[in-house]
Formats: structure tokens, sequence, C-alpha cells
């Protein structure tokens, strides 16, 4: 078995170092929709705006991709939109 290369050795690396931000991200978006399902209001707005400004920093710093950012904010806001009907 050959020793690991340098760039897998940074993948790992990489990986290690952005996996408790994702994690956050994930539970921030599940938090999000469960209080949507709930039917409240007031959690689902003030957990839409933490999440929107973590998904935004998480794509300024390379974490996630800037257009994946987008989507999920896209559908926070549509979401919560959605929820008055």
């Amino acid at each position: 078995m050959p020793a690991p290369s340098k760039r897998d050795k940074q993948s790992v690396k990489r990986f290690e170092q952005k996996r408790g931000e994702r994690t956050r991200l994930r539970n921030l978006s599940k938090n999000f929709y469960k209080a949507m399902d709930s039917g409240d209001g007031e959690a689902a707005q003030r957990l839409r705006d933490e999440s929107q400004g973590a998904f935004a920093q998480a794509a300024s710093k390379g974490i996630i991709h800037p257009n994946k950012a987008s989507r999920k904010i896209g559908r926070f806001d549509k979401a919560l939109a959605g929820q008055g009907e």
C-alpha cells in the first residue's frame, strides 16, 4: 500500500476542518423546517435569519459552494412566505 500523497493528506485535513461548520448548517436547516412544521412562525423567522447569515458566511469562507448557499437562502424565504397561506 503506497503512502498517501500530499493531496490526499490535504483533502482529509480540510474535510475535518469543515465538518463542524457543515454539521452546524445542517442542524440550523433542520431546526428551521421543524419550526415551520410545528407552526411556530416567530421561531422560524429567527432561525431563518440566523441560517441565512450562517450560509452566507460559509459560502464566503469556501466551506460550501456559493450557489448552494443562495439556493438554501432562497428556499428558506420561500418556505416562510408560504407559511401564511
